[in-house]
């Protein structure tokens, strides 16, 4: 087995330790507790059936590997890759403690240690923008290269942010997104046949599923335009409306004076005490589902 403190080379972002030790409890909060949806929601896009070999490419802390491990049941495999050391340990931390037979190792995107043909399925999600763009080409390429043919990829990532709706989760990503015509004209670059596109549901995550070419397969079919899907928003959880009622009435209280000094301090202790309690509960409540 390869050690995760193996030190990979590469010009992308990568999180440290710091950051890895985070990444869970700060993808619940920015979901809102919806991260286990976003991943089956991934899966359900990726088309994963029983049996298909999938690699995870910027795997993170191996969630999504997981819930693809889940999919591709006993007779597939599932093999998460991530530059990061540290998430690699996290993530083999994550599969030993539910049992689930899934490989990980470090690896950068644009030198996939996989011989040709390895895979039927990609997943990219949320790793483009962390590459520079001459790096984004090359794994597009090496996607290609050990994909089978007939084999697909998926890509996800944040649209670019802009100046009236920059999205909170892509304004805490220092390298912002990545334009979904952008990440289009990567798969065909490479050779890829582009087939659906659209929004996720959440955020201002979008998706492009792309297939690699049939032998034969005639240079005309791969420039067809691809089908449009965009998926329903994934619903906001109750408790976020609760919160939200709270904070505005301490605020409204503090900022007409109805409340003294003290007191207005104390209400925003209070609240702020609440946000931290939900936050914890919501990381914890999807641990403990991740588990299951």
């Amino acid at each position: 087995m390869t050690t995760t403190e193996e030190t990979i080379a590469t010009k992308g972002l990568v999180l440290r330790r710091a950051q890895a030790r985070w990444y869970d409890a700060l993808a619940a909060v920015l979901t809102l507790g919806r991260e286990r949806q976003l991943r089956e929601r991934l899966v359900e896009l990726a088309r994963l059936t029983p049996g298909e070999r999938v690699l995870d490419v910027g795997c993170g802390t191996g969630s999504l590997a997981l819930a693809a491990k889940r999919a591709v049941g006993a007779a597939g495999s599932v093999t998460g890759v991530d530059a990061s050391p540290e998430m690699i340990t996290l993530a083999m931390g994550k599969a030993s403690r539910v049992g689930a037979d899934v490989a990980f190792r470090p690896a950068a995107a644009e030198r996939l240690p996989f011989p040709d043909a390895s895979f039927d399925v990609v997943l990219s999600t949320l790793m483009l923008h962390h590459l520079p763009a001459p790096l984004r080409r090359e794994f597009m390429r090496e996607a290609l290269r050990v994909l089978r043919p007939g084999g697909r990829i998926l890509a996800v990532d944040f649209s670019t942010p802009s100046a009236k709706s920059p999205g909170l989760l892509a304004r805490l990503h220092r390298r912002g997104g990545v334009p979904l015509d952008a990440i289009v004209s990567l798969q065909r670059d490479a050779g890829f046949r582009v087939e659906t596109t659209g929004a996720v549901g959440i955020v201002d995550l979008q998706y492009a599923i792309a297939a690699s070419p049939l032998p034969g397969e005639s240079a005309a079919r791969a420039g067809e335009a691809p089908a449009t899907r965009s998926l329903p928003p994934l619903a906001r959880p109750r408790w976020i409306v609760v919160a939200v009622v709270v904070a505005a009435l301490a605020l409204h209280a503090a900022v007409a004076g109805q409340l003294g000094s003290r007191v207005a301090l104390s209400a925003a202790g209070v609240v702020a005490a609440v946000a931290l309690l939900v936050m914890f509960a919501v990381h914890v409540h999807g641990a403990r589902r991740m588990r299951h």
